[in-house]
């Protein structure tokens, strides 16, 4: 939800609540009080959570293929070394 959906929505609220009735300085008052409070919540819009998102999904594919190949490197270690140990030992 964007910013001004956001405000939009509050100021259909506000028009419903008991706040309606208060005057004009009131509301804009509340409004900000608000408005700041939602600043204060560091909230992302849906686009920037789901881009976040895809980009933790790329990391973690990419990390689970380093882990594949470092087993991959240990495990042609281990033999390589296991192999040259039993040769120097013949």
């Amino acid at each position: 939800m964007k910013p001004s959906d956001i405000k939009q929505h509050l100021d259909q609220l506000l028009q419903q609540s008991p706040f309606a009735g208060l005057g004009n300085d009131m509301q804009q008052m509340l409004h900000a009080r608000i408005q700041a409070m939602l600043l204060n919540m560091n909230l992302v819009t849906r686009e920037e959570f789901e881009a976040q998102m895809a980009v933790l999904q790329r990391t973690q594919a990419k990390l689970s293929a380093l882990e594949e190949k470092l087993d991959t490197l240990e495990t042609s270690l281990n033999v390589a070394t296991t192999e040259s140990e039993s040769h120097q030992h013949d």
